[in-house]
C-alpha cells in the first residue's frame, strides 16, 4: 500500500508540475500577443527655433557683361594682337585686316573729290560771268530804249515842224494868189515842207530801227538771265556731286578705320574666333571675331525658379551658390532681379531669377553650373513643429479609410504645381490649416494648427493650441517592431518623411519616444 501511495503521489506532483507549466506558456502568449497589439509612437517636443525657408534651384554662372566684338567691314585677317583669355584695355587693337582695297578706294574718292571740286569752281567762275553779261545786256537795253526814246522825239519835232511847213504853204498860197508875195517865195514854202517831210520820214525810220535794237537787246538780255540760270544749275550740280564724293570718302576712310578691330572695353578675351589668313564675310550679319566679359569677379547666375516658387522671390533675397569645381566653397550672392517673362517647357513654366555673386579672386568662370539656394524669409525665436508631424496620420484613421478622421496633409512640393481645390491656400503654404497629434497621456489627440514659414525640417506655428513642450506624433509602430523601423504609412497621406524628419530608432519609453 505504501509503494501504491508513493506512485500515486508522484503523478499528482506531475500533474500539477504540468498545469503550471501550461498555464506559464498560456500567459507567456497572452502577454506577448498583447505586446504585439501595442501602438507604441514616437514623438518630438513642440519647440522654438529660427527658420529660414528657401528655394533651391540650378542656374549657370555669367558675366555680367559681354561683348561680342565683330567688323563691319570684309576682308582677310591680316594681324591678331589677342589670344584667349588675353586681358584688354579699351581701345587696344585685337586685330587687323588686310586695309589694301580700302585704300586704293581711299585714293580713288580722295582724286574723284578733287576732280569734283575743280568742276565746282569752274561752274562757280561760269556763274560770275553769266552774271556780268546780264548786265552788259542790261545796259545795253537801257541804252537802245533811250535811243528808242530820242528817236520818238525826233518823230515828233520834224512831224511839228512839217505841220508848220504846211500851214505856210497854205498861207503862201493866198498871198500868191493876191500878189502879195512872189512865186519864188512858194517855191521856197513848198521845199521846205517837202524836206520836212522826209525829215519825218527818216525819224520815223530811225524809230522802227531803235525798236529793233530794244527788242535785240532786250532778247540779249533774257538769253544772258537764261545762261546765267543754266551756269547755276550746272555750278549746283557740281558742288552736290563734290559733296557726294566727299561722303563717299569719310566712307571710304571709315571703312579704312574698321580695318583695325578695336576692344571697345576693358576686359578679358572670353573666345576668339578667327585666325590669320582667314577671310571674314560681312555682308549680310556682323561676324564675331571675339567675345570679351568685362570683368569676371563681377558675376551673375541665372537660375529657372519654378512657378509654385517665384512668387517667394524678390530682389534682395540673399542666395548661396556653390559649384561642382570647389564643392567646399560657398559664395554669397544677391537676387537682382525676378525677370517676368516665363520660359515654358513640356508645360513646365519658370522664370529667370538673376543672382548676382562677387568673387574677388576670380575663381568662377562662365558656364559653370551652380546649385543657387536663395533665402526668401527668416522667422526668429518662433513656436516650431518637424515636418514629420504634419505628415503623420494614425493607423487607425487610415485603416479606417477616413482622412478627416487622421487630418494628416501632405505638404505641397517644390514644383509639383498642385492647386487648392477650394479658395482655401494650399496645404503646406504658409497660411495653411493642418492636423497634427499631440500625445497628451498614453492617446495621440488631434490639434488643429496654422503653419507659417517651412525649412524643410521645421514648420512654424502661427496658430493653434501648441505650446512649447507639447510632444507631437511623428510616427507609429506595432509593440512587436524592433530596429529602426517605424511601422506602417508613419506619414500622413502614404508620403514619405519630408527632409528632416527622424525614424522610430530606439527604444520605447513609456509609449512614446
Amino acid at each position: 500500500m505504501t509503494g501504491t501511495g508513493g506512485r500515486i503521489g508522484r503523478v499528482v506532483v506531475w500533474v500539477l508540475i504540468g498545469a503550471l507549466v501550461a498555464g506559464g506558456i498560456a500567459a507567456g502568449y497572452r502577454r506577448v500577443a498583447a505586446q504585439r497589439t501595442s501602438v507604441q509612437y514616437v514623438t518630438r517636443p513642440v519647440v522654438y527655433a529660427d527658420i529660414t525657408s528657401a528655394v533651391s534651384e540650378t542656374g549657370t554662372v555669367n558675366p555680367v557683361n559681354v561683348i561680342q566684338v565683330g567688323t563691319q567691314v570684309s576682308g582677310t585677317i591680316a594681324t591678331l594682337a589677342v589670344d584667349y583669355n588675353s586681358r584688354v584695355r579699351r581701345g587696344q587693337v585685337l586685330a587687323t585686316i588686310d586695309p589694301t582695297s580700302f585704300q586704293a578706294a581711299v585714293s580713288q574718292d580722295t582724286a574723284s573729290l578733287a576732280a569734283g571740286q575743280a568742276t565746282a569752281n569752274a561752274g562757280a567762275q561760269t556763274v560770275q560771268q553769266t552774271l556780268a553779261a546780264v548786265q552788259t545786256a542790261a545796259a545795253t537795253l537801257a541804252q537802245q530804249q533811250a535811243s528808242l526814246r530820242s528817236a520818238q522825239a525826233n518823230v515828233a519835232k520834224a512831224q511839228q515842224t512839217l505841220n508848220l511847213a504846211k500851214v505856210t504853204v497854205q498861207r503862201d498860197a493866198d498871198l500868191l494868189k493876191q500878189g502879195y508875195i512872189p512865186q519864188s517865195q512858194m517855191d521856197t514854202d513848198r521845199t521846205a515842207e517837202a524836206t520836212d517831210e522826209a525829215d519825218v520820214a527818216a525819224a520815223q525810220a530811225a524809230v522802227q530801227v531803235a525798236q529793233a535794237q530794244v527788242q535785240a537787246a532786250a532778247s540779249q538780255l533774257e538769253s544772258a538771265r537764261d545762261q546765267v540760270a543754266t551756269s547755276q544749275a550746272q555750278a549746283s550740280a557740281a558742288q552736290h556731286q563734290a559733296a557726294a564724293t566727299a561722303a563717299q570718302l569719310k566712307q571710304a576712310q571709315y571703312n579704312l578705320g574698321q580695318t583695325v578691330i578695336k576692344s571697345p572695353v576693358d576686359g578679358i578675351v572670353m573666345a576668339r574666333n578667327v585666325s590669320i589668313g582667314q577671310t571674314v564675310a560681312a555682308s549680310f550679319s556682323t561676324p564675331t571675331l571675339f567675345t570679351i566679359a568685362t570683368n569676371l569677379t563681377d558675376m551673375q547666375v541665372d537660375t529657372s525658379v519654378d512657378e509654385a516658387d517665384v512668387g517667394n522671390v524678390k530682389a534682395g533675397d540673399t542666395a548661396q551658390i556653390t559649384v561642382t569645381a570647389f564643392p567646399n566653397v560657398t559664395f554669397n550672392g544677391t537676387v537682382q532681379q525676378v525677370r517676368v517673362n516665363p520660359t515654358v517647357s513640356n508645360n513646365v513654366v519658370t522664370y529667370d531669377a538673376v543672382v548676382a555673386v562677387h568673387d574677388t579672386s576670380g575663381r568662377l568662370l562662365p558656364g559653370m553650373t551652380a546649385q543657387v539656394t536663395i533665402n526668401t524669409g527668416t522667422r526668429s525665436h518662433v513656436l516650431a513643429v518637424p515636418t514629420a508631424a504634419v505628415l503623420y496620420r494614425p493607423l487607425a484613421a487610415r485603416s479606417g479609410g477616413g482622412a478627416q478622421a487622421g487630418g494628416g496633409v501632405v505638404l505641397a512640393q517644390t514644383g509639383t504645381g498642385q492647386q487648392p481645390s477650394s479658395g482655401s491656400p494650399v496645404a503646406g503654404a504658409p497660411g495653411s490649416t493642418v492636423t497634427v497629434w499631440v500625445l497628451r497621456g498614453s492617446r495621440p489627440t488631434p490639434v488643429r494648427i496654422v503653419i507659417g514659414q517651412s525649412d524643410a525640417q521645421n514648420i512654424e506655428v502661427a496658430g493653434g493650441d501648441l505650446r512649447e513642450g507639447d510632444r507631437v506624433v511623428i510616427a507609429e509602430r506595432r509593440g512587436g517592431a524592433r530596429g529602426g523601423g517605424q511601422g506602417r504609412g508613419q506619414t500622413g497621406g502614404g508620403a514619405a518623411p519630408a527632409a528632416g524628419g527622424r525614424g522610430t530608432g530606439g527604444p520605447p519609453a513609456g509609449g512614446s519616444q
